[in-house]
């Protein structure tokens, strides 16, 4: 008996009584599989849908579940997912994959029929995932107060999710079947990958059974599977990722032959949801691949990172599924213990464009959206922009007719509007539909090897490859076009500028400016000769290597597409030169076209926005008052009143607004324009009064409180204004003559005891002589050693015997 049967009847109670659910259970438990079936035979739902993060997952439990009904897929238990729906009026139960639900939601938010959502492996926490959440969430509160909602994870942090979502949580045990861990410390963590063969061939030597390897991908798959070509022949070694093709995936599943053993390479594709038969020894290299999305060249760079506890966990738990089994962990165990506990949050390291985009068609704003992360500002502003570029938003942010049509394609946004604008142009620039299509089925199939596009779809028009040709004939078939119909290569600029406008590139120096801002690289050799690039694909460090592209005109271009060019007044300050530069410029995004002198004269507004534009570049070092003193940041007034009002939005935010230099900078016109408005030259400039525009962007009243909380200078018992040195990071600090402060009792408090603050109280000579944050204890401890010490060196200054209630001197003598 499955662990999960013991919990049903609760599980039942809690989803009558409550409307959300959160069920934990360790692999094995029979949450995917056993559970969904139950629910479904003993009629407590008329209909279910139950979202599986991975194809390949989704794809097995339908099948298994069809299996155990003696049925087919499609009967009463059904599977919908990208390019392929298997559903009848007979189902009953549907297994959906990414995007698929939210595709459900937003054609009909009130899910008509449907009244059990469940989210299995919600830990993996996919982007499509949190947005179907929160649209489910929504709805529930406002259209279906009758729907339950179950999320379904081995390892999560159940509590952070339960008091997010208000929803009651139970615990299921796993299987019994204990899993041993052995460790394989590392010489060189670099050179990780020529460990794994050595410890699959160990792990074939000491256990028995079958084995599954977790690598982050397919080049170390293919690296691994060539190392152990020289394996005995009674073991099959057989890859497993997501790319594969069904049989290929069937045959890493299925169990070896009599008297074979069989060694399986995986992605974190066989993490969940997913039983391979006979594993029970797993290897985990504790490396995946990470898509890591770079706000500045608007690409999701993939990088080989560290798998988190949970993860690790998840991967171990596959050895003990059928019996007791072992895992061998890449690395030692104490840098094992020191990984993250959860991988980070698909939402917090995406590009969200898509996520916008589906919370514009559903009508929530995504700051209104009940996600359980929220992206940031900064994620928001660039998703913003292509969704403009796009001309899926209007500049109001409106959405438009052709921003309500792209998530109807079923594909990535960018090549969604291209085929839907391929569409409406193609009666004025006949076959642009086809040509898009072949595109779109060459970037889908992953079979380009050609850096030149013109050159990769005429090698596949030579020889179309098998991926390729399922890719076309699919969305051939779907845009209903002839496929004898054959693609005009010199329509990709236009195709390219339609899916990826932000990749649009001139040449600068020996690499490329981006339509967007950031700067990338040609290999040596490709494209030496173009100024201008339309490009498709970005990657390698920081996303910064072209891996395919083709040259354009821009003149063409812009009679083509006339939305992404503008004309623009610009005034920049020429450093070089000293001077004002003022033209009209033809912008391609952040690219100069081309540029001619403006007319008429430099206004004081278009002045103004260059000093801005030279401040933003050089920071606040600019200033004189910046860098006065700079090797001594305590004694800069300017300095240490910005560090001030940054201390105080982080002690107090709801009354002081953010002011780290960043902050700061993004916000230039609103505090610094009218203090350097006037400058006639640079040198004009860095004189500005930086302290008295830093003093203005508070209201009087914040100004007051701003001295009464962190005053700049502190008056001491001995009548003092003695200055107190802050830091962005730990206690404040004040530096004064040990008699100054004889009377005072406590160390005084900063931000009413929100900041500490260490007294350093000095000699005569000015020399430390105790750090204390605690002044009481000082008085009535050590000081009776600083007491006798001063005495000998100084007779002729006054030492009282109780300092708490002694009188202070500014001049430290004794009384006679």
């Amino acid at each position: 008996m499955l662990p999960i049967c013991h919990l049903y009847p609760d599980l039942l109670h809690s989803l009558q009584q409550h409307a959300r659910v959160l069920l934990q259970a360790p692999p094995g438990a029979g949450k995917s599989t056993w559970l969904p079936l139950q629910l479904l035979r003993d009629g407590h739902y008329r209909h279910i849908v139950m979202l599986e993060p991975r194809r390949l997952a989704a794809r097995t439990i339908a099948a298994y579940l069809a299996d155990c009904q003696n049925e087919k897929v499609g009967d009463s238990i059904g599977l919908r997912m990208r390019q392929e729906k298997r559903i009848s009026a007979a189902t009953r139960l549907e297994i959906v994959t990414e995007g698929m639900l939210t595709r459900m939601l937003q054609a009909d938010p009130a899910l008509t029929g449907i009244d059990l959502l469940i989210f299995d492996e919600f830990h993996e926490r996919s982007l499509a995932a949190d947005t179907a959440l929160a649209f489910a969430l929504e709805s529930q509160a406002t259209l279906r107060d009758d729907l339950a909602i179950l999320l379904m994870s081995a390892t999560l942090d159940s509590s952070a999710i339960a008091s997010r979502l208000d929803c009651t949580v139970l615990c299921s045990e796993g299987r019994s079947f204990p899993v041993d861990e052995i460790y394989q410390p590392l010489a060189d963590e670099q050179r990780w990958l020529d460990a794994i063969a050595p410890l699959v061939r160990r792990a074939l030597a000491e256990q028995a059974g079958n084995c599954l390897v977790f690598l982050p991908g397919q080049r170390e798959i293919q690296a691994v599977q060539r190392a152990l070509a020289d394996l005995p022949d009674d073991c099959i070694v057989v890859p497993l990722y997501g790319e594969q093709n069904r049989e290929q995936q069937l045959a890493a599943i299925c169990p070896p032959a009599a008297g074979k053993r069989k060694v399986v390479l995986a992605t974190n594709v066989a993490e969940t949801s997913l039983t391979i038969d006979g594993i029970r020894i797993v290897i985990d290299s504790g490396k995946r691949r990470a898509a890591l999305f770079n706000l500045n060249t608007g690409v999701s760079e993939l990088k080989t990172v560290n798998t988190s506890m949970a993860s690790s966990i998840q991967r171990a738990g596959r050895a003990g599924r059928t019996q007791p089994g072992v895992v061998y962990r890449l690395g030692s165990q104490e840098r094992f213990r020191r990984r993250e506990a959860h991988d980070t949050p698909a939402i917090l390291a995406s590009d969200i464009s898509g996520l916008l985009l589906e919370s514009a068609l559903w009508g929530t704003p995504i700051d209104q959206l009940a996600l359980l992360d929220m992206p940031s500002r900064a994620q928001q502003q660039q998703a913003e922009a292509l969704l403009r570029m796009l001309e899926a938003i209007d500049d109001n942010g409106r959405l438009t007719d052709t921003g309500k049509a792209l998530p109807g394609y079923g594909s990535d946004i960018r090549l969604a509007h291209m085929l839907h604008r391929a569409s409406q142009l193609d009666a004025s620039q006949p076959g642009l539909l086809v040509t898009a299509v072949w595109l779109l089925a060459l970037m889908d199939s992953r079979c380009n090897s050609c850096a030149e596009l013109v050159d990769a779809i005429d090698a596949q028009q030579r020889q179309l490859q098998p991926a390729m040709r399922q890719q076309l004939r699919y969305w051939q078939q779907r845009l209903k076009i002839d496929s004898r119909a054959r693609p005009d290569t010199r329509q990709l600029p236009l195709l390219l500028a339609l899916a990826w406008p932000d990749r649009l590139a001139r040449r600068r120096g020996n690499g490329f400016l981006l339509a967007n801002g950031a700067g990338v690289q040609a290999r040596d050799g490709q494209w030496p000769d173009n100024e201008w690039l339309a490009i498709a694909e970005l990657g390698g460090e920081q996303g910064q290597r072209i891996f395919s592209a083709t040259a354009f005109d821009p003149a063409v271009l812009q009679q083509q597409l006339p939305h992404l060019f503008r004309e623009q007044t610009v005034c920049e300050y020429d450093e070089r030169q000293q001077r004002f530069i003022y033209q009209q410029r033809l912008m391609l995004g952040a690219i100069t076209v081309n540029s001619r002198p403006a007319s008429g004269s430099i206004d004081a507004g278009a002045r103004t926005a260059a000093w801005l534009a030279l401040v933003r570049k050089h920071g606040l070092a600019l200033f004189n008052s910046w860098t006065d003193k700079a090797a001594d940041q305590d004694t800069n007034d300017t300095v240490q009143l910005q560090i001030r009002q940054q201390l105080a939005h982080q002690l107090m935010a709801e009354d002081f607004p953010p002011s780290s230099e960043a902050d700061l900078l993004a916000t230039l016109d609103d505090w610094l324009a009218p203090f350097i408005a006037d400058a006639g030259s640079l040198e004009q400039l860095k004189k500005t009064d930086l302290a008295a525009a830093l003093q203005q962007r508070l209201s009087w009243p914040q100004q007051q409180a701003l001295e009464a909380l962190l005053p700049a200078r502190i008056r001491v018992p001995s009548g003092s204004q003695i200055r107190l040195r802050y830091q962005a990071e730990g206690p404040a600090r004040l530096a004064v003559r040990m008699q100054e402060v004889f009377g005072l009792s406590e160390t005084p408090q900063l931000a009413n005891g929100r900041l500490p603050l260490l007294m350093d109280l000095l000699s005569p000579a000015q020399r430390s002589l105790q750090l204390t944050g605690d002044l009481a204890g000082f008085w009535q401890g050590s000081y009776r050693e600083v007491q006798k010490e001063m005495k000998s060196r100084y007779p002729k200054h006054y030492w009282p015997d109780d300092p708490a209630s002694a009188e202070a001197s500014r001049h430290s003598v004794k009384k006679r």
